[in-house]
């Protein structure tokens, strides 16, 4: 039989809806494998006011239960031969007589069990359950309650659909009693329904104006773009992101565009998009030569007599939003970006810490030294100066307080407005990429220090004041911060340590803004390094075996350049033959030296003190080994580096067959264990291959 359910309600945020299907969907195969009810075509589909699911195929029984349990211990389920109250309460839990009980026989000795048959009952009578379960396990970012009702739910429902073969499942949630009947549109056709299968639903929601399946109403809004762009002769930008936030605003798509005239394309483009998009959810259009143009597309739910009624009012809105940021925009200009840093000073950073423009200082100082530590010269040192101390300066324009998402987009219009040049206001806009796991890194050296010290000043300053993320929060986005900071110096090939990138940053600290950090700083190099591992290791998940970039990151990771080219030669070497037993070679190598680690000595083994042929013969394969990695390391060729480790596999085998690492003989016991501190030396320039396995 079908299964169609439907929780009706008011008009949902758009946010909210992808996660909402993705749990009921989850939920209800959950919830369905538990009471062993077999489904198949399971769909869900939503709109603003609706959450679907849409089931096929719905077995009408479940299946059969047939297993054994086993219980407790027979010596606590018997005694002399007689049932003990244990005995009794096991049967009793699981349906049976006390004389179907049985002994079966198991590692840790013999245990009661009972052989559990249950029929599977009509899955009818178990809707009401499942449907009930799926609908209060609802989270939301945030929950209300309506009436005097104690249930919660993103929107107060409004009606509950729910049939299965043409039947009513008979369920109730927080005044609301399940039916047979849906609605469609809420102003073109408000009126009740009756459905009796998947096709019917669709079809007569559709004819009320309601376009339930989210694809197709994507489609539309999608075909209905490209009318509008083509009708003023441009294309839409393109906005993913603005297309799945409408297509769940909305029912019924219709759309129009807006001219709202060319005097407001004097503002910059993204103040623009900003005002359409943040506020009134309108798509831009520009034309061939990628300008925008005086129009933008609406997409609308409500079907019009008169579309122009619907334009005018929108465009009404639109232009008063427009006149305010022309007001931002002119009141801007009229001061200067070095007076705005001066203004940060009414600006609290951390508490801490201190103001903005105090962090202005410490970014312009930070992205200097990150430029002479990466070599750049000193043109470019002076632009990454000049922009990181007028980064923050926009955060006091009213543009920015309007619109906070063009932070550093308004930095860098002002500044070419007030005579900056385009480096300067290139890297003032770059300092916030990356802003995502996916979004595009900064293009110039520049851009990219100012982006370095931007982010090195957050991690610095938050965790020296103890402002450390949890696993339940991370406030102040330290998270991505580290991340940025690993994806600009592995995109721009940036050969700096992360120890130096920070010690570089803790320097203007002391330089600058003296005692404001309370920790120890060796030990805050420590945290600080610690948390980019791990955000490294993160990153490198997808790419490759945990035991392999464990194995990596043990033998070092300061060196971020290295870590990625380290990972993929050592995972593409992973299934060689000799690499295992080669794992498992070296992994006695340290298990040895670390139990002697009191008996080693420093210093390199002595090649007259190698009396055995199988130790002259590692020795050997190590020093030729040693030359192939030393050339590979320089030539940052890592997978000759990993084939040459792979080659000591025999010699290290024949080593431990026939050689006594722990002879009686002093002088020999520690040159062997030189030379075994000397491979693993060795090893650790590449992978720590020991964790592997």
């Amino acid at each position: 039989m079908e299964l169609i359910f439907e929780i009706g309600c008011e008009e949902l945020p758009a946010s909210y809806i992808e996660p909402a299907l993705k749990h009921l969907r989850e939920q209800f195969v959950e919830q369905c494998a538990a009471m062993r009810v077999d489904i198949d075509d399971v769909q869900v589909l939503a709109t603003p006011r609706r959450l679907t699911l849409l089931v096929g195929k719905l077995a009408e029984h479940q299946r059969d239960l047939e297993e054994v349990r086993t219980g407790p211990p027979a010596q606590a389920a018997f005694r002399d031969g007689q049932p003990t109250k244990a005995a009794e309460g096991f049967a009793r839990a699981q349906g049976v007589e006390l004389a179907e009980l049985y002994l079966v026989e198991s590692d840790k000795g013999a245990y009661v069990a009972a052989r559990v048959f249950q029929k599977g009952g009509p899955v009818r009578e178990l809707l009401p359950e499942i449907l009930t379960t799926v609908i209060k396990s609802f989270h939301f970012p945030k929950s209300m309650r309506w009436a005097s009702y104690r249930e919660t739910f993103a929107r107060p429902i409004r009606w509950i659909l729910a049939v299965a073969g043409e039947l009513r499942v008979p369920l109730s949630f927080a005044g609301v009693e399940s039916g047979t009947t849906t609605r469609g549109h809420r102003f073109a056709a408000p009126g009740e329904f009756v459905v009796h299968s998947i096709e019917d639903y669709r079809t007569q929601l559709r004819g009320a104006h309601v376009v339930v399946d989210t694809d197709a109403r994507r489609q539309i809004v999608i075909d209905k773009l490209a009318e509008i762009s083509t009708a003023v002769g441009g294309q839409v930008i393109h906005d993913p992101a603005l297309i799945e936030e409408v297509v769940y605003l909305v029912e019924d798509p219709h759309a129009l565009y807006l001219n709202f005239g060319e005097k407001y394309l004097e503002l910059p483009d993204e103040v623009l998009i900003s005002s359409m998009r943040s506020h009134q959810r309108y798509f831009a259009i520009a034309g061939q030569n990628g300008a925008l143009l005086p129009y933008c597309a609406v997409i609308y739910n409500t079907p019009v007599r008169d579309p122009k009624v619907v334009a005018d009012g929108n465009l009404r809105v639109l232009k008063a939003r427009l006149d305010d940021a022309v007001f931002f925009w002119e009141k801007d200009l009229a001061k200067t970006l070095d007076t705005r840093v001066e203004e940060l000073e009414n600006v609290l950073w951390l508490a801490k810490i201190g103001t903005m423009k105090a962090r202005s200082h410490r970014m312009a100082e930070l992205a200097d030294k990150v430029a002479q530590a990466l070599g750049l010269d000193q043109s470019q040192a002076s632009i990454a100066r000049r922009a990181a101390y007028l980064a923050k300066a926009d955060l006091v324009s009213h543009m920015v307080g309007e619109f906070p998402d063009l932070q550093g987009t308004m930095g860098r219009a002002y500044a070419l407005k007030g005579g900056e040049p385009d480096a300067v206001a290139q890297a003032i806009h770059e300092q916030y990429l990356p802003r995502s796991a996916d979004d595009a890194l900064p293009q110039s050296d520049a851009g990219a220090c100012v982006a370095l010290a931007e982010r090195l000043d957050a991690l610095v300053g938050c965790f020296g004041i103890g402002l450390v993320p949890t696993s339940a929060a991370d406030p102040y986005g330290l998270r991505r911060a580290a991340l940025g900071v690993l994806r600009i110096v592995q995109a721009r090939q940036y050969s700096i340590k992360l120890s130096t990138l920070v010690t570089l940053s803790l320097e203007v600290y002391d330089q600058l803004t003296p005692g404001v950090l309370g920790k120890d700083r060796d030990q805050l190099v420590r945290e600080l390094l610690d948390f980019m591992a791990t955000r490294l290791k993160f990153q490198l998940a997808g790419e490759a075996p945990t035991d392999v970039v464990d194995a990596v990151l043990a033998a070092g990771f300061d060196e971020v350049l290295s870590v990625q080219g380290r990972v993929r030669a050592l995972a593409s070497l992973r299934s060689e033959p000799d690499f295992e037993p080669l794992a498992a070679g070296f992994k006695r190598v340290v298990n040895i030296l670390r139990k002697q680690a009191d008996e080693l000595r420093a210093g390199a083994p002595a090649k007259d003190l190698l009396v055995e042929q199988p130790e002259q013969a590692l020795f050997e394969a190590y020093q030729n080994a040693k030359s192939r990695v030393d050339k590979a390391l320089d030539e940052r060729n890592w997978q000759a580096a990993c084939e040459a480790l792979i080659e000591l596999k025999v010699p290290v085998d024949h080593f431990f067959d026939h050689v006594m690492v722990m002879t009686d003989d002093q002088a020999l016991r520690q040159n062997r264990l030189a030379l075994l501190d000397a491979l693993r030396a060795l090893f650790l320039r590449v992978a720590d291959i020991s964790v592997i396995g």
